[in-house]
């Protein structure tokens, strides 16, 4: 059983529409409401004009401003340790992603600890060591400048394999710096 308030709105809508197609019928408002508001095969015309009615876009401004992509890691030094190399930390850092990927692995491994692997749209496959925790879900996509996990610790194990190889500590240094310019 309907409430007393709904019964009032219900009868306040009808009455408003039919005072709406009263005026429209005397050429008194130039609208066409009533009318689209008959047709069941419109309803999406309807939707466009009380948006429209409802939203001015005089009053909207567009506003800009440069985007710049933060570097994914900032470090101090940096050692080769097996396929990959430790980075050497100042503070704790979020870690960005460089490109857009998916992010394949999320997990604890035995040399390396909590660590994340990202395959980026480049076919580059990027691992995270030591890592304190992970902002994404793994086989979720990230899009560059993304965060997707953060470090806390003085130490980052990195390691990228492109093309089927493992990026050696000169070339991962030169894949870092790309990321800084």
């Amino acid at each position: 059983m309907l409430s007393k308030r709904k019964w009032v709105l219900s009868f306040l809508f009808v009455l408003s529409f039919i005072l709406l197609a009263k005026l429209e019928g005397n050429s008194t408002l130039s609208t066409n409401y009533a009318s689209l508001l008959l047709e069941p095969q419109k309803p999406t015309e309807i939707y466009e004009d009380v948006v429209a009615w409802i939203t001015r876009t005089d009053d909207l401004i567009s506003v800009s401003a440069p985007v710049s992509s933060p570097p994914l890691i900032e470090y101090k030094s940096i050692q080769p340790l097996e396929d990959g190399a430790i980075l050497s930390i100042d503070k704790s850092q979020d870690l960005y992603a460089s490109e857009d990927g998916l992010i394949i692995y999320t997990g604890h491994r035995k040399k390396t600890g909590k660590t994340l692997s990202i395959l980026y749209d480049t076919g580059e496959t990027a691992t995270y060591g030591f890592v304190d925790d992970f902002h994404q879900l793994p086989y979720t996509t990230v899009n560059a400048g993304d965060i997707f996990a953060s470090v806390e610790n003085d130490m980052l194990y990195v390691q990228v394999e492109k093309d089927g190889e493992m990026l050696d500590t000169e070339e991962l240094i030169e894949w870092l710096a790309v990321f800084y310019e």
